[in-house]
């Protein structure tokens, strides 16, 4: 046997006991097949209801805090915990210049439009770095050129 196909035989075994390692630790993200549904440690909770392993929903982690320290709105007029109540709230703390936040806006993105039916409500929350990011027509131009259409609370005051 070559070396060539000896090194791809054991490349191939490798993957295969780990694809089988990990499928039997249950890290690959699968629901158990013959179940049908999704366990209830991996169900998404609702804003407000206690999870429990029998209702499937999550305890209370803490409540979400106030959104006032906002210091103007992009997208919608001002949100808040009442007006959440019973929502998945998906708050995200960013600033139009960051490669991180960059990065992750086409998911972010794609859930609100995907799961907002389902109750999922995305708000970003502008939090500038820089002094050019304070500028509300600056953050402004970015979420139209961004297609960022969420909720957006502007923070320059880092209340939030």
């Amino acid at each position: 046997m070559s070396d060539e196909i000896t090194c791809d035989r054991r490349r191939l075994l490798g993957t295969a006991a780990l694809l089988f390692a990990a499928g039997q630790w249950g890290m690959l993200g699968t629901a158990p097949a013959q179940s049908g549904t999704i366990p209830p440690a991996h169900r998404p909770a609702i804003a407000g209801q206690p999870r429990s392993p029998a209702s499937g929903h999550l305890p209370i982690e803490g409540e979400l805090p106030a959104l006032g320290g906002a210091t103007g709105w992009l997208n919608a007029p001002p949100l808040g915990p009442s007006g959440l109540r019973g929502k998945v709230a998906l708050v995200q703390f960013w600033t139009y210049t960051c490669i991180n936040w960059l990065r992750t806006l086409p998911y972010v993105r794609a859930w609100a439009e995907q799961y907002q039916e389902q109750g999922l409500v995305v708000i970003g929350v502008h939090a500038p770095e820089f002094a050019f990011e304070k500028d509300v027509e600056n953050v402004r131009r970015a979420a139209k050129d961004l297609r960022v259409e969420y909720p957006i609370a502007i923070d320059d005051d880092y209340a939030i």
